[in-house]
C-alpha cells in the first residue's frame, strides 16, 4: 500500500481498563491527549460547539504526534438503563463526527477501543463498506483491518479494533509501539504471529 504520511489516531471511551491502558501508553511519549467532554456532547445546546472545538486540536496534533481522542469520565450518577444507552449512543455519534471531520488529515493508522465504538467509527466515521482482514495483533483478541472500500482518505489505512475490555494494561501501548515501528520503517502492516 505504501507509506501514509502523518501520525496515528487512537479513539475510545474512557472506562476503568482503558484508563490503565492509557497510563501505560503515555510512557511511550509522543501521544497528544484530547478529551471529548461527555456532558457537553450529550447536551443538544452545547453538542455541535464542543465537537467543533475538538476537531481543530485533533487535526493540528496529527501533524506533530499520535493523538489519543477519548471521552471524559464525567457522567451523571444513578442513570437508568435507557438513559445510559442514550448517552452511549450520543457519545459514539460525537466520536464519529470528530473522526469524520479529521479523516482528511489522513492518519497513518487508527486504533479504536470498544466494539460498538469501533463499528461506528469504521462504518460512519471512515465510511468503511468493505475491509480486508490483515490478522491479529495479539492472540485471539485484537484485529487489524485494511479498508478497501471506504472514504478515500481511509483506503489502505491500518484499522485496529479493540473489542470491549480485552487485553491487559500494556496492550494499547504494545499496539501503538508496533504500529509506530512498522510505520517508521516504511513497512506495510502484515499479519502478525499470534504466539
Amino acid at each position: 500500500m505504501g507509506l501514509r504520511p502523518g501520525h496515528g489516531l487512537v479513539v475510545g471511551s474512557h472506562v476503568g481498563l482503558t484508563t490503565r491502558k492509557i497510563a501505560a501508553a503515555r510512557t511511550l511519549g509522543g501521544l497528544t491527549e484530547i478529551e471529548l467532554d461527555v456532558p457537553a456532547v450529550i447536551d443538544p445546546v452545547r453538542r455541535d460547539a464542543r465537537i467543533a472545538a475538538t476537531v481543530d486540536p485533533v487535526r493540528a496534533a496529527l501533524r506533530r504526534s499520535d493523538v489519543l481522542l477519548c471521552t471524559s469520565r464525567t457522567l451523571a450518577r444513578d442513570l437508568d438503563a435507557t438513559t445510559i444507552l442514550d448517552v452511549a449512543r450520543a457519545v459514539s455519534a460525537a466520536l464519529v463526527d470528530v473522526v469524520s471531520a479529521v479523516r482528511a488529515a489522513r492518519p497513518a493508522w487508527v486504533v479504536t477501543k470498544g466494539g460498538i465504538t469501533s463499528h461506528d467509527i469504521a462504518v460512519r466515521g471512515l465510511q468503511v463498506r468493505r475491509a480486508e482482514v490483515v490478522g491479529q495483533v495479539l492472540p485471539g483478541m485484537i484485529s487489524i483491518l485494511r479498508p478497501v472500500d471506504a472514504a478515500p482518505e481511509a483506503i489502505g489505512m491500518p484499522y485496529v479494533v479493540f473489542a470491549g475490555n480485552v487485553g491487559d494494561d500494556g496492550s494499547l501501548a504494545h499496539v501503538i509501539d508496533l504500529l509506530r515501528r512498522t510505520h517508521a520503517a516504511g513497512d506495510d502492516i502484515k499479519e502478525r504471529p499470534t504466539s
